[in-house]
């Protein structure tokens, strides 16, 4: 039974390092990164919204630039 769950965890960490590593065709660099980042800024800077929505919203973009990032 341990060699079936060591098993399968080794298989499901495999499987996500081909899931989380971007394909070469869809590399980006990282100047297309920052530019959306600061876009994404500039629209949440823009919005009609309250103090709340705009924390969020400006957490999202930053989150958004790690995970472009980390597909480098």
């Amino acid at each position: 039974m341990k060699k079936a769950i060591a098993l399968t965890l080794s298989i499901i960490f495999i499987l996500s390092v081909f899931l989380f590593f971007p394909k070469r065709s869809e590399a980006r660099e990282a100047d297309w990164c920052w530019d959306n980042w600061g876009t994404c800024r500039e629209r949440a800077f823009a919005a009609d919204m309250g103090v709340l929505r705009m924390t969020l919203a400006l957490t999202a973009c930053d989150i958004g630039l790690g995970k472009c990032l980390m597909q480098l």
